[in-house]
């Protein structure tokens, strides 16, 4: 099924220069030369975007410079070795999100609980976002071990009435209100961005009853590509306005529509599956509704993570013959290697391997650190390496 979103002819017009950009990228050249002279082209007939295409294009153009003025660099995963960087133009689009989606405004203090650093966009996205709404900004960051409850009352103590907070953060807020207390000066938890959080409306309803959520859908490489407030379908999300989405094959496509991104990203290939659906919010046109990553990623804290990447960084340490990625309906992750004669199966050396793999890992250590538990390292007589590397089942 293919059904573009809606996309005027005025933001449409744009493609020519994009196509015409990325052709002055050494590697897309080819890609797009055919396609950068002429009229106006049909999207539906220019290529598709890979992410090893794109990560490729954002190492040239770093060499090259920046022909739309500064930009910011992220990491949509990959390894140390091989980083799958993604540019973002310095205003990160948070002018163009606030138009279509208005969270905040003068009266609220947002406290933002996403990690600084490591290459994650979000915590820096939400600071903007909140400048852009007019709102104050208490740049927080991590929640630190065991004082949810004492942090929550600081908040309230100083006015905040919106939490900005990623997948893993969420977790334990929800954990630390289960009992049941009240947070009525809670008024809005935005969730999403870089990450695609899933956690069920009705779990959060449960732990905070009083607070709207709004939530943003995107990826580090394909940015923020949808949005949906409190009155949304659960999973369904609505295209922002620079942001044409396409569902081929059961695959979402995104190409930006704006000059500031470089490399353009036209019918980039995301990870994620997708289906056209319509909102009962009222919003006028298509909207999305967002599934799993396909096989070999698998989502953790809002990441899609490849499996066949922890295999290769598995497989990359010394003494680790055969690995294999096991995911439970929980997201806990059990990376099971099958050690190489005389290797010593114990403690010190599953503790070596887990530490390798997440030391070179671009983003799954960021998610382990708030729940350690929730990545182990086993070792098997045997993995079958001619099954998919990612295998899904309860353990």
């Amino acid at each position: 099924m293919r059904r573009p979103t809606g996309q005027g002819a005025a933001a449409l017009s744009l493609l020519p220069e994009l196509v015409r950009r990325a052709a002055r990228v050494p590697s897309l050249a080819a890609k797009y030369a055919p396609h950068a002279a002429g009229d106006l082209p049909v999207l539906t007939d220019l290529p598709v975007l890979t992410q090893p295409e794109l990560a490729l294009a954002t190492k040239e153009v770093l060499t090259l410079g920046h022909p739309s003025g500064s930009a910011q660099l992220w990491a949509d995963g990959g390894t140390l070795d091989s980083p799958a960087l993604t540019l973002l133009p310095e205003g990160m689009f948070a002018p163009q999100i606030r138009r279509a989606w208005r969270p905040l405004g003068p009266t609220d203090v947002l406290a933002n609980l996403h990690p600084p650093g490591k290459l994650r966009p979000d915590h820096y996205f939400y600071n903007r976002f909140a400048v852009e709404s007019g709102a104050t900004t208490l740049a927080f960051g991590r929640l630190p071990d065991g004082s949810h409850d004492d942090w929550l009352d600081f908040f309230a103590r100083h006015n905040v009435t919106a939490l900005a907070a990623p997948p893993e953060t969420l977790r334990r807020l929800l954990g630390s209100t289960a009992a049941g207390r009240p947070v009525p000066w809670l008024r809005t938890l935005l969730l999403g961005g870089a990450t695609h959080d899933t956690t069920a409306d009705a779990q959060i309803a449960e732990c905070f009853p009083y607070t709207e959520v709004w939530r943003l859908y995107g990826s580090p490489s394909a940015w923020v590509t949808g949005h949906r407030g409190p009155q949304c379908l659960a999973d369904v999300y609505h295209p922002l306005p620079h942001q044409h989405v396409e569902i081929v094959d059961g695959r979402l496509r995104v190409t930006t529509l704006d000059l500031s991104r470089n490399p353009p990203l036209i019918r980039y290939q995301t990870e994620d599956r997708g289906e056209f659906a319509y909102c009962t919010c009222g919003l006028p046109g298509p909207a999305v509704r967002v599934f799993g990553p396909s096989s070999p990623f698998f989502r953790f804290h809002g990441r899609a993570v490849s499996a066949r990447e922890l295999v290769e960084l598995a497989t990359a340490v010394e003494g680790v013959a055969a690995a294999q990625v096991v995911v439970s309906g929980e997201q806990r992750i059990q990376l099971r290697v099958r050690l190489a004669a005389g290797v010593p199966d114990d403690h010190h050396t599953h503790a070596w391997i887990r530490f390798r793999v997440l030391e070179s890992h671009l983003s799954l250590a960021a998610c382990v650190i708030e729940q350690p538990d929730l990545f182990e390292v086993v070792a098997v007589d045997d993995v079958d390496a001619t099954e998919a590397v990612l295998v899904s089942e309860e353990y």
